[in-house]
């Protein structure tokens, strides 16, 4: 199966389009690395069950963009949610670095103690 991947320029057109940006990187990662704004948080374990769950609640032909540290850690979840029916689902060719590299905002977080 191949993934439905877009570039990071094509991942920000969809969401001026109305895609949801969601985030399944760790704690840890986001904490280091700061979160995207406006991008919605799921911990990986929890996007296939929680998302396929809403499947008759998202808006038909809306896209959600999912993204990672990198492509490995979103491949087989998008891979999952399109068998489970969900047809516009994809993730980002380069993860978290690329979409801030094309311009999206990150907000700063503090290390926790």
């Amino acid at each position: 199966m191949t993934t439905p991947r877009l570039s990071a320029t094509d991942a920000i057109t969809a969401l001026r389009e109305g895609a949801l940006l969601i985030d399944v990187r760790s704690a840890a990662g986001r904490a280091r690395n700061g979160e995207i704004e406006g991008a919605i948080i799921i911990a990986k374990s929890d996007a296939v069950p929680l998302l396929s769950a809403r499947l008759g609640r998202v808006a038909p032909g809306q896209k959600l963009v999912l993204f990672c540290g990198s492509v490995a850690g979103t491949e087989g979840l998008v891979n999952q949610l399109s068998v489970l029916g969900i047809p516009e689902v994809y993730d980002v060719d380069g993860g978290f670095a690329a979409l801030t590299a094309a311009g999206l905002q990150v907000i700063a977080r503090p290390v926790s103690a």
